[in-house]
Order: structure tokens, then sequence, then C-alpha cells
């Protein structure tokens, strides 16, 4: 969904509010993929500052499943992010804003642009969620399995052979 600026452009210190959904699924990021419980919320409040210059202020909402970094579940996981952007519109500016096409705002580019920046650096379950097995891949939670955890890695077997001889 994008949203033309142009009117708000051409008059000075005229703002404009919105609020909508948008609509995104999925989404991938750092060899993850991401969904949408339901639809994202975005509030804005936009302002024209004068010399093509404007003021993106808002919050995004919604609810995203992502895996667990243990067992690899899927967990709902609320964000509410809030942010404020300066975005020029001159020439000399040399850094491309991605949710910005010539004077149209992509607001679902704007929305997954805040959900990325906000996604948590490790989402568990549970506090005291087990994982999974190593080495055939039962999730330790729902389960267990007959697999051999003994195995030791093999630069510290020497120690495992000290303490025999006590």
């Amino acid at each position: 969904m994008k949203f033309n600026l142009t009117d708000l452009l051409s008059n000075d210190r005229m703002n404009k509010k919105i609020s909508t959904d948008v609509s995104i699924n999925e989404f991938k990021f750092g060899g993850i993929t991401y969904r949408t419980a339901d639809l994202v919320h975005i509030d804005l409040e936009i302002t024209n500052l004068g010399y093509k210059e404007i003021k993106v202020e808002g919050s995004v909402k919604g609810t995203l499943k992502i895996p667990c970094d243990r067992c690899m579940e899927e967990v709902d996981y609320k964000v509410e992010t809030n942010f404020s952007k300066d975005i020029k519109f001159d020439d000399d500016n040399e850094e491309k804003v991605q949710y910005i096409d010539g004077y149209n705002l992509d607001l679902e580019k704007l929305a997954l642009n805040e959900l990325i920046i906000d996604l948590p650096m490790k989402v568990l379950c549970s506090d005291t969620c087990k994982g999974i097995c190593n080495q055939c891949g039962t999730n330790l939670n729902k389960g267990t399995c007959n697999c051999d955890n003994s195995e030791i890695d093999p630069r510290l077997a020497v120690f495992k052979d000290l303490f025999k001889e006590f």
C-alpha cells in the first residue's frame, strides 16, 4: 500500500495522520522465515518540515510467529514499536530510503523495516524448554528418545580417563 506525498510536500507545515492495517504474511530475515499471526497495524503522523523534508512518526503493532531457538516450535511474539524518522527529498542526499519510491511512501515496506529492527535476539517457548536431541531431532519437550548422549568431545576425553583412576 502506497501513500502519495505530493500534496503534503507542496504545503509547508502540513501534517497527515494515517491509521491502517498492512498485509504482511511472511518475510525472511537472517535465514529464518517469520510469519504474522494477524494483520500488522501501522499508525503514522507525517509532517512537512519544509525544504523538501518530512518527519514520519508512528507505531507498528502486530503478532509474529517466531521459531523457538531451542526446539523450533512457533511462538507468538507481540511486537509494538515506536519510531521517528526525518526524510529529505533533495538530489544531494545519497542515502536511499527503501520505503520511499519517488514521492510515494510504501507503508508495507516501512512496517516491515520496523518489524525487522524490533526482532528479539532470542525467543524461547518457555524458560524450561529442553530443546531437541542433537542426534535424532526429537523435541525433548514432547517426549524422550533413546539416543546415547554420553558422547564426549575427543579433545576432553583425556579428562574422563583421569577420573576413572580415583
